[in-house]
């Protein structure tokens, strides 16, 4: 198995807590505004309001919002803990995570763009946010995956791993 240098680890958990944190912030601020009712400031895209208060923004009862929030929350007490105690099950944890929130990005922006047809500014943010943790996360399980051996004198059986 490839190993990263701790220095390299660090940065990339540094990186996903950064990102964790911006996406809590936004995700805190959208449910905010849907228990309150109040009006978001939208910049760049109009539409908002419409997206936010739209009936795909509920799930079970609660805002889409709040379960991007707990999303983010967990990455960031997971990169977080890793900076603190350096085990690396806890980056693998977010590794486990980010299709996650990556998944729910695409289904989300694609409804904002084909059946609501109006874009939120804090919601493609969020998504920017959850496929920039997607996409190094999968460069950090590329790097680090094992890579097996295989053999023909023992009939492509894996022998042994890097």
């Amino acid at each position: 198995m490839t190993k990263l240098s701790l220095k390299t680890n660090k940065i990339l958990a540094g990186f996903w807590a950064a990102l964790a944190f911006l996406g809590f912030l936004d995700a805190v601020y959208l449910t905010v505004s849907r228990y309150t009712g109040s009006t978001l400031n939208c910049y760049v895209v109009s539409g908002c309001d419409l997206v936010t208060t739209s009936a795909y923004s509920i799930f079970l009862g609660i805002p889409v919002a709040l379960f991007g929030a707990a999303y983010y929350f967990s990455i960031l007490v997971l990169s977080l803990a890793f900076l603190d105690f350096k085990k690396n099950y806890l980056l693998w944890a977010v590794i486990v995570l980010s299709p996650l929130g990556f998944s729910f990005s695409l289904v989300f922006t694609f409804i904002q763009a084909f059946v609501i047809k109006s874009y939120c500014f804090y919601c493609l943010l969020s998504a920017l946010d959850s496929t920039l943790i997607f996409l190094t996360a999968v460069w950090f399980w590329r790097k680090t995956r094992r890579n097996p051996i295989i053999s023909s004198e023992n009939n492509g059986n894996i022998l042994e791993e890097l």
